[in-house]
C-alpha cells in the first residue's frame, strides 16, 4: 500500500477511498503528525496537508499519545 493521497482505490460502487495506513507507514505518519501538531499546526491543517480526514488525523494523534489542545487553544486575541 502507499500513503500517496493521489492513489485511489475503487469499491464496488465506484466510490473512491484512501488505502488504509498500516504498520510502518502508520507509525511514521503518527510521528510526523505528532511533531507538527506539537509545533503548532491544527488537526485540520495536518489533515489537509497529508490528505487525511479530520477524524483519521485526530485518531493518529491520539494513538501517538499527544495531548490535544482545547478547541480555542490555537486562537489568539479572540473577543
Amino acid at each position: 500500500m502507499t500513503t500517496d493521497p493521489t492513489v485511489k482505490c475503487k469499491t464496488r460502487q465506484d466510490t473512491e477511498y484512501r488505502p488504509r495506513l498500516r504498520g510502518g507507514e502508520r507509525e511514521s505518519m503518527r510521528k510526523t503528525l505528532a511533531r507538527k501538531y506539537d509545533g503548532g499546526a491544527s488537526i485540520r491543517e495536518l489533515g489537509i496537508e497529508h490528505g487525511l480526514s479530520y477524524g483519521l488525523t485526530r485518531a493518529l494523534l491520539l494513538e501517538a499519545n499527544v495531548t490535544l489542545r482545547s478547541r480555542l487553544g490555537g486562537r489568539k486575541n479572540r473577543k
